[in-house]
């Protein structure tokens, strides 16, 4: 986890498409206001802890989990080193009014999974209808298949996606285009605190288990990382491991913390980019037969401009710039930047995060992360959650801190300008963020973010910026693609502007967000024309839609063509 100290480097310089000028943007803190009650649970208390299993924190997700409509909450918890597997804090699902306001149903639900909790994946992977989770743990995964009437069924067992290791993020997606949602599992390293020093063992004294000359819990490096996992949805409600006849199985495995879903290379089937601690990340370019090959290396985007390797925890595909390619940031560890990486044409990546602002993060230690237009003046802006996984850096003067505030960044002209400090009460909390999961949950037009923190509440961010555009959302249901319409890739249209979107699988750290699509129309008040293009070659084009309201695209529902 501790990272290889980089030169920030001047990129290559380009004209960057995007709108100019920077809007005001306004987060308040609902959390009291919204009902959540919620303390998480991560090993011991900060100062106590002895190993990397105790500062990983947990995240949530957003899913219309009774399809009323309205977005509802899940909360990943976790456990202690001293209690037995299964006897960890109960994950809980809350259920959401449309308006604010939250009500615990975890027991009604069944879904409060006992296990040391990670994260958290949602997708319809039988395809009838209702979303359902995927949990990942320090320990044994769950898989809960949603009954459609209010409840859920453990089905782990029968599904086969188990068993498994120490699981991070995880991402539904159709990888062979049948029509199903298959499941990318990325996985971390060895558990077992026996086999691991404590951080005060003599072991780890005499080790490299230090930072920045501070003792501190080892790992990840010198501890083994564990297989990342795929398997291939078998449409009968069970699953295949085809880590290895897929290609994704690593000669040496690598540390996985963030995993995300995204066509960067415009082939139209969907690739996997997953986002590693303190070694490579890893761009796993669909080949359209089923199988994958690892181009990180050879695309430039599995290290850094200097040629070096970073310790890569949350990540997340956008077309920043607006020139019809999906670009990666990827989230790292303090006195390093957080990268971006411009995609050139779908064939390689520039590292530019100095070029285009990532250079106050240098600090930061960074988690969740994700591309929105809070705004909605047609641009994608940059959210990232900060914390410190060590306590100890407060007792030294290392220009950083174990809790952190969160960075806010407005996309202006296709570079970025922090703008936390001016953005709202809700920016200036302070706490050792983890996950973060983005939705409209208030149904307001406008993004949220639930950002969760180790060993304290989570932080529910309500945008109440003022004067913001106009917007698009958008609501798919796929038929003859995998119902979520994961893959799904939006084209809209006003005037002479045009941006796409598209529905991913997986993004951030831990965490899964709003299924829809949202899309900034700035002072324009409908969409000329927008265009889905579904996973199975299927288009769809609708014309004139208005702004500032939730369009439901059913696949095949207007003038198509293949």
């Amino acid at each position: 986890m501790r990272p290889q100290r980089v030169t920030l480097l001047i990129a290559l310089s380009v004209s960057l498409a995007g709108t100019a000028g920077v809007a005001e943007m306004r987060f308040v803190d609902a959390t009291q206001a919204s009902g959540i009650r919620f303390q998480p649970v991560c090993g011991a208390a900060p100062h106590d802890k002895e190993w990397l299993t105790e500062s990983m924190g947990a995240g949530a997700g957003w899913l219309d989990y009774d399809g009323d409509g309205k977005l509802d909450l899940y909360l990943v918890n976790g456990s202690t080193h001293d209690r037995a597997t299964g006897k960890g804090e109960p994950n809980k699902l809350y259920r959401g009014d449309g308006k604010g306001r939250f009500t615990d149903v975890t027991s009604a639900a069944g879904v409060g999974d006992r296990g040391w909790g990670q994260g958290v994946t949602v997708g319809d992977y039988d395809n009838d209808g209702d979303p359902d989770l995927f949990v990942t743990n320090m320990g044994p995964n769950v898989l809960y298949r949603n009954n459609g009437d209010g409840t859920f069924a453990d089905v782990t067992k029968q599904a086969g996606v188990g068993p498994s290791p120490w699981s991070s993020s995880a991402a539904f997606v159709d990888i062979d285009g049948d029509g199903d949602l298959d499941l990318y599992v990325g996985n971390y390293m060895e558990s077992d605190v026996s086999k691991i020093p404590r951080r005060t063992d003599e072991a780890a004294v005499q080790g490299s288990c230090n930072y920045q000359g501070i003792q501190v819990f080892c790992g990840p490096r010198g501890r083994r990382p564990e297989q990342d996992q795929l398997f291939r949805n078998n449409g009968d409600g069970t699953f295949t491991d085809v880590t290895r006849s897929s290609g994704v199985e690593l000669e040496t495995p690598r540390f996985a913390l963030g995993v995300v879903t995204g066509d960067y290379d415009n082939d139209g089937d969907p690739d996997i980019y997953v986002a590693n601690d303190s070694v490579t990340n890893t761009l796993w370019r669909n080949n359209g037969d089923g199988t994958f090959a690892d181009v990180g290396v050879s695309s430039l985007s599995g290290l850094n401009a200097d040629g070096r390797a970073q310790a890569g925890m949350g990540t997340d595909f956008g077309d920043y710039n607006g020139d019809g390619w999906l670009d990666i940031v990827v989230t790292n560890f303090s006195h390093d930047l957080n990268t971006l990486y411009r995609n050139l044409s779908g064939r390689f990546f520039a590292d530019e995060s100095s070029l285009v602002g990532m250079g106050v993060t240098n600090l930061a230690l960074s988690w969740g992360t994700a591309f929105h237009d809070f705004d909605h003046d047609g641009d994608l802006d940059l959210f990232i959650a900060n914390g410190h996984v060590y306590p100890q850096v407060d007792d030294f003067d290392l220009a950083t801190s174990y809790r952190q505030t969160n960075h806010l960044f407005e996309n202006d002209g296709g570079k970025f300008k922090e703008v936390s400090g001016r953005s709202g009460p809700g920016l200036r909390i302070a706490r050792s963020f983890r996950g973060a999961a983005f939705a409209d949950y208030d149904d307001d037009g406008d993004m949220d973010v639930l950002v969760t923190a180790l060993d304290q509440p989570p932080v529910l961010l309500r945008n109440d910026s003022p004067n913001a555009g106009n917007r698009l959302q958008l609501a798919l249901t796929g038929s003859r693609s995998n119902r979520d319409g994961i893959g799904a890739r939006i084209t809209v249209t006003t005037g002479s502007t045009t941006v796409i979107r598209e529905r991913k699988g997986g993004g951030s750290y831990l965490s899964a967000s709003d299924p829809r699509i949202h899309v900034g129309l700035g002072s324009a008040t409908r969409a000329d024309r927008v265009e889905v293009r579904w996973p199975s070659g299927t288009i769809d084009v609708l014309t004139g839609v208005p702004a500032n309201g939730v369009i439901a695209v059913r696949e095949g529902s207007s003038p198509a063509k293949k």
